[in-house]
C-alpha cells in the first residue's frame, strides 16, 4: 500500500499551482510562435507578464552560450541578441531553471542533477527530430518537461508528508517505487499537470507513455523518441537513478523502428553532448 493515499494526481496538480508559472508561459509562447504574423514585439509582450522568467532570460542571455559582446539589461535587448529563431530555446532554458529550483528529497536528486538531465534530454530530442520526422520544438519541450511529474510529486510530498522520512537510498525501479510510496507515478502526474498548464497533447502524451510500460496500445512515435533520448542521457552520464532499465529494454528495437543506424545515433549523441556542455554554465 502507498504510504500516503492523499498523494493523488489531483492533489499533486493542486499543490503544483504554487510552482513557478514559466512552463505555462512556454505553452502560450509555443502557440504564439506558430503564427507567422507574430514577431519579437508580441513575444516580448507575453514574456514581460512574468518578471521572474524575464530576469532569468536576461541572465541566460548574458551567459557564455548567448553573450556576444556588451551585457544586456532588458528583455528586449536579450531577445534581440538571440534572434527570433532562438527565442524558444532561451525561454525553455529560463523556464526549466525556474521550475527546478529545489532538491527532490524523496527521489534523492539535486536540483542541479535534474536540470542537467532535463536539458540534455531536450537537446537530444531536438537533434533526433529531423531523423524521426518529429517537430523539433515539440520534441525540445517534451524533453525539458519530462520530469515534471517528479517535481510535482516531491513538492507535494514535502508539504503533505513532512513527518514521513524520505528513503535512505534512491529508488532502484522508479515506477514501482512511486506506486508503493506515493500511489501515482511521475508520468501519470506529468500528464495531468501539463494538461492543466495547457500544454498540447503532442507534449504530454509522449511524456505520459515514454517509459513504455503497462501500455495497452502502441505508443506514439514521440514517446519512443523520448525513451531513446532519456537513454542517451543516461549513457552519457546524465541519467537519473531508478530509470536505466526502462531505456535498455527496447533500445535496439526502437532504433530499427526509426531506421536509425547506431552509428548515426552515436553522432547525434555527440552533437547533443557538445551543445549540452556549452549550456552547463547557464545551469550552475
Amino acid at each position: 500500500m502507498p504510504v500516503a493515499t492523499a498523494l493523488t494526481c489531483a492533489r499533486a496538480v493542486q499543490v503544483a499551482e504554487n510552482l513557478p508559472s514559466a512552463p505555462r508561459v512556454l505553452a502560450e509562447l509555443q502557440g504564439l510562435l506558430r503564427d507567422p504574423n507574430n514577431g519579437l514585439d508580441e513575444v516580448t509582450e507575453l514574456l514581460l507578464h512574468d518578471s521572474g522568467l524575464t530576469a532569468r532570460i536576461i541572465r541566460i542571455a548574458n551567459g557564455v552560450v548567448y553573450n556576444k559582446g556588451e551585457p544586456v539589461a532588458t528583455l528586449e535587448e536579450a531577445l534581440g541578441r538571440v534572434g527570433f529563431e532562438e527565442v524558444y530555446r532561451l525561454t525553455g532554458l529560463a523556464s526549466v531553471t525556474g521550475l527546478i529550483n529545489f532538491q527532490l528529497r524523496y527521489y534523492g536528486v539535486s536540483a542541479k542533477q535534474l536540470r542537467e538531465n532535463s536539458v540534455f534530454v531536450a537537446v537530444m530530442m531536438e537533434e533526433m527530430a529531423q531523423f524521426v520526422s518529429a517537430d523539433p520544438r515539440i520534441s525540445y519541450t517534451a524533453g525539458l518537461l519530462r520530469s515534471a511529474g517528479k517535481i510535482a510529486l516531491d513538492f507535494t510530498a514535502q508539504k503533505d508528508l513532512r513527518f514521513v522520512r524520505p528513503p535512505d537510498e534512491p529508488p532502484a525501479n522508479v515506477l514501482a517505487w512511486e506506486r508503493d510510496f506515493f500511489g501515482p507515478t511521475n508520468p501519470e502526474v506529468a500528464a495531468a499537470l501539463l494538461r492543466a498548464w495547457r500544454m498540447p497533447t503532442e507534449v504530454y502524451v509522449p511524456i505520459r507513455d515514454h517509459y513504455l510500460q503497462g501500455l495497452t496500445v502502441d505508443p506514439v512515435p514521440m514517446a519512443k523518441q523520448l525513451n531513446l533520448a532519456a537513454g542517451a542521457a543516461a549513457a552519457a552520464g546524465w541519467g537519473l537513478m531508478g530509470e536505466a532499465t526502462y531505456w535498455l529494454e527496447r533500445r535496439e528495437e526502437l532504433l530499427k523502428e526509426f531506421s536509425l543506424d547506431p552509428e548515426v545515433f552515436g553522432r547525434l549523441v555527440a552533437r547533443a553532448t557538445k551543445r549540452f556542455e556549452k549550456t552547463l554554465a547557464v545551469l550552475a
